[in-house]
């Protein structure tokens, strides 16, 4: 299985709105458009699109599904920022071995995913950007330890990217 794990793009600061309603800037709408340009240029063809229930993740997401029309976008409590990863892992049993999947989501809990994926400590520093995108490839089943992480890619990095 291939996860490609995004951070959501920019968005409205806290307090305008509630956590959960916090709506993609101007910024965050090009960054997203960037991240589905760069993933359709690397021909990453997706199985599924998971997302995180907040707006701003939901809009990251269904910018770049623009770009794969064929590919679901599947909503999921286990990518919010204070969710377990391990939830998530049990989740993700259920899909082929074979699945591309993109999973939106939010920091602190994507820095802990990819430790736990790639059998760091959840005390591990990994630093992902807004708007970047990683790539981590999982065994059978999915658990702690289970991945290799392939590259991240900042959003910066994406830019460069064109076509």
């Amino acid at each position: 299985m291939r996860l490609f794990i995004l951070r959501h793009a920019d968005a409205e600061a806290e307090g305008h709105r509630s956590d959960v309603d916090r709506e993609l800037t101007t910024e965050g709408i090009a960054e997203a458009e960037c991240v589905a340009n760069a993933a359709s240029i690397m021909k990453l063809n997706f199985t599924a699109i998971l997302t995180s229930p907040t707006a701003r993740s939901k809009s990251t997401a269904e910018i770049i599904a623009k770009q794969f029309p064929s590919v679901r976008i599947q909503v999921m409590e286990h990518l919010l920022s204070s969710a377990e990863p391990q939830n998530l892992f049990r989740e993700l049993q259920s899909y082929p071995r074979d699945s591309r999947l993109l999973l939106v989501t939010h920091k602190p809990f994507i820095s802990r995913c990819i430790a736990n994926l790639i059998n760091m400590t959840s005390e591990s520093k990994i630093s992902v950007g807004k708007a970047s995108l990683s790539c981590i490839e999982v065994g059978s089943p999915v658990q702690h330890g289970a991945g290799v992480l392939l590259w991240i890619l900042t959003n910066e990095q994406m830019q460069l990217v064109r076509k």
